[in-house]
């Protein structure tokens, strides 16, 4: 008896979880662009039910600074992008705003490997390491 009932549960629960993840927006090229490279570097890097989560924050030596971390939660407003393989990345709604159109990016160099926002069309100017900026004013 209380095994059927944790059974229902469960099924209850699994099928509530799927409802949700099928609500969220997938994102679009319009939106953001991924480089093959960070796709194929993200399916190597996460683990099972994390995402690359893109944000984006006031501060930075620039104005705004780019928020960029492995994440298991999904949130009501985030919007999705999915790989060929399955990984995802994901970005909330508000966020998007300030790098709407930009490129995910994997670069390597001498002193660190990462993922960067690269190419962001309302982006005037950043600091050299890549990671804040400062809005066009147009």
């Amino acid at each position: 008896m209380i095994f059927h009932q944790f059974s229902r549960l469960f099924a209850q629960v699994a099928k509530t979880a799927s409802r949700r993840r099928a609500v969220h927006k997938m994102l679009t090229e319009q939106q953001i662009k991924v480089t093959p490279r960070a796709a194929d570097r993200l399916k190597e890097v996460v683990d099972e039910g994390e995402r690359l989560r893109l944000e984006v924050d006031g501060g930075g030596c620039s104005g705004f600074e780019y928020k960029i971390r492995l994440d298991k939660r999904l949130n009501d407003d985030d919007l999705v992008w999915r790989t060929e393989q399955g990984a995802e990345i994901v970005v909330d709604e508000l966020s998007l705003g300030y790098m709407q159109g930009a490129t995910v990016d994997f670069v390597e160099d001498l002193m660190k490997a990462s993922f960067r926002i690269v190419n962001n069309p309302v982006a005037e100017k950043g600091c050299s390491c890549g990671s804040s900026f400062a809005l066009k004013l147009d």
